[in-house]
């Protein structure tokens, strides 16, 4: 009998919001696997570390999340073969991952590489845009409108086409180097006003302001604008 791979969401930042079966999970699981990048911080580590066990195995796996393509791929291949030895060995592994598992998570990496072979689950997150929605206490989405979630990264035009529609509410991930594009896209659109940036949820360094005001932020990659239904955006002191 091999071992299964547990991909647990762990939410945004807060460890309050972890789900139950999320904390179950790291509480039984002899290996408990995250990515660490180059500084050797990870930040899935530091939510879930008062619900990780003394007599664990931790095992850090270094991902370089930027840089050559062929690079990242080859990190990612040997973080799969030191999962597998553990799975090999009948042990379960529980992978902590920010946000949900499997919108934009790593996770993913490890899924399409070890599914074939080992029995994988993945346990939902709490997604950053609802934990920064919460904040507001406005309605982010409600009746028959549309919530688009959007990578930063995508083309500006079709950024543009996304946020033409201010009847749908936006979340736009990863929007750290991309916030002047970001920015000219929902000026273009006519939506600046209604859209919310949100730097480092849950974090010592989070930030939060009005799209229309922000300046000067880090260029921080858990960066997330949020864009309500034109009308109904928070208040700017928000």
């Amino acid at each position: 009998m091999t071992g299964t791979l547990y991909g647990l969401g762990l939410g945004p930042g807060d460890p309050e919001l972890i789900t139950i079966r999320s904390w179950r999970i790291i509480s039984l699981a002899p290996v408990i696997a995250y990515p660490q990048g180059e500084s050797g911080h990870s930040r899935a580590r530091a939510i879930a570390a008062p619900f990780i066990p003394e007599d664990v195995e931790e095992l850090p796996l270094s991902i370089p999340f930027t840089g050559e393509p062929a690079a990242v791929e080859a990190a990612w291949e040997h973080a799969a073969d030191q999962v597998a030895r553990r799975l090999d060995d009948g042990r379960d592994v529980a992978y902590l991952c920010l946000g949900d598992p499997l919108i934009w998570g790593s996770f993913a990496r490890l899924a399409r590489r070890l599914a074939a072979r080992y029995p994988v689950h993945a346990v939902p997150g709490i997604v950053s845009a609802q934990a920064a929605a919460a904040r507001f206490d406005v309605p982010l989405a409600q009746g028959a409108e549309a919530l688009k979630l959007l990578p930063a990264t995508m083309d500006r035009d079709a950024l543009l086409a996304e946020c033409l529609n201010r009847r749908a509410a936006l979340a736009i991930f990863k929007a750290g180097k991309r916030l002047d594009t970001v920015r000219e896209a929902l000026a273009d659109a006519g939506r600046l006003d209604d859209a919310m940036v949100v730097v480092a949820l849950d974090s010592a360094e989070e930030r939060i302001m009005p799209m229309a005001q922000a300046a000067g932020l880090p260029e921080d990659y858990f960066s997330l604008v949020l864009v309500w239904p034109q009308g109904r955006s928070p208040r700017p002191e928000a």
